[in-house]
């Protein structure tokens, strides 16, 4: 079951529960969402694996009481929509959110990449690490791929002027045969998914980096230290 499967059902289990009780001694809408806010909460304790999971649980029954009572035009909360889908559409795709590389991650990938290597770099978001490339590591051939509008137009008006590849796409319908390195900053979730593509696709002795994230029952060749305040880490594996 999806993490956004879980949300959804936690919160109708909440709000029926919640509607009963309310309904029956007849408190202010108030109450209603302390007490969906409370009972979701502690659902989430149990049926949740990110932290950020309870808060948006913790939050979401007052953001939709707000919603309710402010005065607002439906347009608006359309064109939100609109806005969120166009930025965060491979969470609903692929379950990736828009992850940007740091500086101190980007070189710690340089250091991986060999001279005169093709990279491709999955989910590319603005074109961060493609940017950086044409610009510290011109023998490299650094391809991008990103699936959400918003952040990929950025990254097409980003690298309109350089040699890198830019491409508006499904990250796990590009053809990874060509490419010696393959970079992806995307989330737990397609991990494993990404594992066996990557097997069935890339040439032996090419090199499949992910930063921060594990691919399961796959322990990598090498794990590099970023050294940001996040503790991040980039896992190599060698095909």
């Amino acid at each position: 079951m999806t993490q956004a499967l879980r949300f959804v059902l936690i919160q109708l289990s909440a709000i029926v529960l919640s509607a009963t009780i309310v309904g029956l001694v007849r408190w202010p809408a108030i109450i209603w969402a302390v007490l969906v806010a409370g009972m979701s909460f502690m659902a989430s304790l149990r049926w949740h694996d990110g932290k950020w999971w309870r808060y948006i649980h913790l939050v979401f029954p007052f953001v939709v009481l707000l919603a309710l009572f402010l005065p607002v035009d439906p347009l608006w909360y359309l064109a939100a929509l609109v806005l969120s889908w166009m930025l965060f559409g491979g969470v609903l795709r692929n379950r990736v959110p828009l992850y940007l590389s740091n500086t101190q991650a980007l070189e710690r990938l340089a250091e991986q990449v060999p001279q005169g290597a093709r990279l491709l770099d999955l989910g590319a978001g603005t074109g961060t690490v493609l940017a950086w490339f044409v610009y510290h590591r011109p023998d490299v051939q650094a391809d991008g791929i990103e699936f959400s509008w918003l952040p990929w137009l950025f990254g097409r008006l980003r690298l309109a002027r350089s040699s890198a590849g830019w491409l508006h796409g499904d990250a796990f319908a590009a053809d990874l045969a060509a490419y010696d390195v393959v970079y992806a900053y995307l989330s737990p979730e397609p991990m494993s998914l990404l594992w066996e593509k990557a097997q069935k696709e890339m040439r032996p002795g090419s090199l499949l980096i992910s930063n921060s994230f594990d691919i399961p029952n796959a322990p990598p060749a090498r794990v590099c230290d970023i050294g940001d305040w996040k503790g991040s880490r980039l896992l190599v594996w060698k095909i």
